[in-house]
């Protein structure tokens, strides 16, 4: 087996193999040598005892570190290949004259939006979104996304409170919340997007297009005009968790989001998938456990604490 594709020589792992068995490093050139150890000990494989004689670490430690690595560092490349694409629509644009640039090209279908979207956040310092539905990533891309969060991506989130209904897809958001994905929460979306590092802005194509066609305008002036919509909307917003509370289950977030977001009773159980007489039930529970004598008092209440 060969440690190659690590970035290793056929000499660097010979060295290493002869470390890792406690034998002496490989003889020969001794600059051939040196060089090696240098290579091995920028990679993490060895590291030298205060005499400077180096000895190895262990592969299980070593090699699955290196493997790592090396993965985000072929992810990366892989993401700024894509980013290409981009270029190649730039380049296009350019050669057909600075009076006929394009800044609008219409994208069809939700597979190419999520993934032209998709391919520019991966590289982004900044992505804004606004949606009247919150829709969870392709599985694939989940850990790509969450790794990016990690990495310090600021990425922020304004959702529909109707979205939040359903308790696994609250679950999720919250869980984007905690991860960086800063969610806040409005009555009416309004204008869907998604702005990426303040230079592009997708939004539908029409006005109740949904996720089958959209926009991708780099027109600097639009652009801004976006961003400033985002930031008075998100001004007003409420935070997804003002203040936690740890003890409110999944069933009471969403009765307390159908109390604020449905009229009638029977609209609200359908939602849940409860029966009406169950529904009720559950607000009783729910305005007992607030000190509320009716439901206006219940929101006012809920609202005060943080939890809605």
């Amino acid at each position: 087996m060969s440690l190659s594709s690590l970035g290793l020589t056929a000499f660097d792992e010979t060295v290493y193999r002869d470390l890792l068995h406690g034998c002496q490093a490989a003889a020969g050139d001794p600059d051939a040598l040196r060089a090696a150890l240098e290579r091995l000990a920028a990679l993490d494989l060895i590291q030298f005892d205060p005499a400077g004689r180096p000895s190895a670490v262990e592969p299980e430690i070593g090699i699955s570190r290196l493997i790592r690595r090396r993965l985000l560092e072929t992810s990366a490349e892989q993401r700024r290949i894509s980013a290409a694409w981009e270029a190649l629509h730039l380049l296009s644009a350019e050669r057909r004259g600075p009076d006929r640039t394009v800044t609008i090209e219409r994208i069809d279908g939700a597979d190419r939006i999520n993934g032209r979207i998709w391919s520019l956040a991966l590289d982004a310092h900044e992505v804004l979104s606004v949606q009247s539905e919150r829709q969870r990533p392709h599985p694939g891309r989940l850990p790509a996304y969450l790794q990016r969060l990690q990495e310090g991506v600021r990425w922020r989130t304004i959702v529909a409170r109707k979205a939040l209904i359903d308790p696994a897809l609250m679950d999720y958001c919250i869980t984007l919340h905690r991860a960086g994905d800063l969610h806040r929460i409005v009555d009416d979306a309004g204008q869907q997007m998604v702005i990426v590092d303040r230079a592009v802005v997708f939004v539908p194509s029409e006005p109740e297009g949904g996720h089958r066609s959209a926009l991708m305008i780099s027109q600097t002036g639009v652009v801004a005009t976006m961003v400033d919509l985002f930031e008075r909307v998100w001004a007003h917003a409420v935070d997804l968790e003002p203040h936690p509370e740890p003890g409110l289950t999944c069933r009471e977030r969403q009765v307390l989001y159908l109390l604020a977001s449905t009229d009638k009773d029977e609209v609200a159980a359908r939602e849940m998938g409860v029966s009406l007489r169950t529904y009720r039930r559950h607000v009783a529970e729910l305005l007992d456990r607030l000190g509320a004598a009716n439901r206006f008092q219940g929101a006012l209440l809920a609202k005060r604490q943080g939890w809605i």
